[in-house]
């Protein structure tokens, strides 16, 4: 350890995606294997990270706010980092722009340039120089991998299978701030799980802009999910996002044969109208979305849906939206992510007139959001009664004597009684529903 480093701990901030959270755990590896120590709050540490998201332009406000209350924190000489730096996509995308002034981080560092952290943050403890240190830019030689020992307290070990996207969504940000997609070797996520295995870890989540769209060599998504079904001790498989395009009935009989990966497919739909579909290049149409809803639910039991879906988007019309309501209540999600659309700089939507006035995005995202509770209710209404078995997650809050547990579509259960442990199986019937999260008891 060098003496810059005698001492010096960190704090990681994550805002986003899985992926993001994946990649500060990597983050945390790579310091502490060059000597950096780990903070648990911002207000002991040194050096504080952020690591950022780009999808909408609130998150990248909210980053920018948060700068400003750490340089005012330090600046008038309380609790605050010496170092303040931020990672993840809104370096890669903002670049040389987030130090311009002197008024930024202090550093900055890309998605594919965590490995240069440690010595970034050398070279500022040994004096520094200015304009701030900046590394960015995308890179094939690096997949990160984070220590098994960063055990979640969901009791899913997050896995990133590759990094970036070779889609080209109108309003989407991803191909500029992750770049092209490039895959992790099969034998190295194989590597990976087995050391979470052998740590403990029961289960893992699959991470990828587009997982689905897995290719290495011959393999793809469906063949790793077979190979990974092998690995002993592994007893839950889940993953997220899935493209509607790699869904392919291949797949989905895959997921319905193995008996490990679990019966939850995250695919959004973002819209359900052709001509919007079109607008935004999501490659497929409503009637192919709903014939893979179909077939999912033809051949996966008991499988659930979450997805996501955008308002307002460039040259939505009322009919437009009307069709997504309608598509949202014939799929009946079980979780629906909802945004108004926000233009993004670089995108191809950017281009695009963004006409639909800002109360008109707000009125449907409401309309929209009133659906999709209305479709819950009645979901979990008919379950009360229900017999699941449930992996238990971790000891709840709040009544004491209960625990967080999940089913394998993804449902979440607040378990009441009973001794047990994060991963343990367990039979429970369901009791009743509160918000979104079923509350159920142990059957002896």
């Amino acid at each position: 350890m060098t003496d810059e480093r005698a001492g010096v701990r960190v704090h990681i901030e994550t805002y986003g995606c899985q992926m993001n959270a994946y990649d500060t755990s990597a983050i945390h590896g790579i310091l502490a294997a060059r000597g950096y120590g780990r903070a648990d709050s911002p207000l002991e540490a040194d050096v504080v990270l952020l690591n950022t998201c780009s999808v909408r332009d609130l998150a990248e406000h909210k980053i920018l706010s948060r700068i400003g209350e750490l340089r005012s924190l330090r600046r008038r000489g309380l609790a605050g980092a010496d170092i303040i730096g931020v990672c993840g996509c809104m370096a890669e995308r903002l670049r040389d722009g987030l130090v311009a002034g002197g008024r930024g981080p202090d550093l900055v560092a890309g998605v594919d340039q965590y490995d240069k952290l440690p010595d970034l943050l050398d070279a500022i403890l040994r004096g520094g120089s200015a304009p701030a240190p900046v590394a960015v830019g995308h890179r094939d030689d690096v997949h990160y991998v984070a220590p098994p020992e960063a055990y979640p307290t969901n009791n899913s070990h997050l896995v990133t299978i590759h990094k970036g996207c070779d889609y080209r969504c109108t309003y989407c940000i991803v191909p500029e701030t992750r770049g092209p997609q490039r895959e992790k070797a099969p034998l190295l996520i194989e590597a990976e799980i087995r050391r979470i295995v052998e740590r403990g870890g029961r289960e893992v989540t699959l991470l990828g802009q587009n997982v689905t769209a897995y290719r290495s060599g011959d393999l793809d998504f469906a063949g790793l999910l077979r190979r990974l079904e092998t690995i002993d001790g592994l007893e839950r498989i889940r993953f997220l996002t899935g493209h509607p395009c790699d869904m392919t009935d291949d797949l989905i009989r895959t997921i319905a044969e193995l008996g490990k990966t679990c019966p939850w497919l995250h695919v959004p739909a973002q819209s359900g109208s052709d001509a919007v579909l079109r607008r935004m290049k999501r490659l497929y149409t409503r009637e192919r979305y709903l014939a893979m809803i179909a077939a999912a639910r033809r051949w996966i039991p008991d499988v659930t849906f979450s997805g996501d879906i955008i308002v307002g988007f460039p040259g939505e019309t009322d009919a437009d939206f009307r069709r997504t309501l309608e598509l949202v209540e014939e799929v009946r999600y079980d979780l629906l992510f909802s945004f108004k659309y926000s233009e993004r700089p670089g995108t191809s939507a950017a281009k695009l007139p963004d006409d639909v006035p800002p109360e008109v995005k707000k009125e449907r995202l409401a309309e929209l959001m009133a659906v999709q509770d209305a479709i819950w209710d009645d979901l979990a209404a008919a379950q009360t009664g229900a017999v699941w078995e449930v992996a238990v997650e971790a000891e709840a809050r709040r009544p004491a004597g209960s625990w967080r547990a999940r089913t394998p579509n993804n449902r979440k259960v607040l378990l009441h009684g009973g001794d047990h442990r994060p991963g343990d199986l367990v039979r429970v019937r369901v009791t009743g529903c509160e918000a979104s999260t079923f509350e159920a008891e142990p059957i002896n």
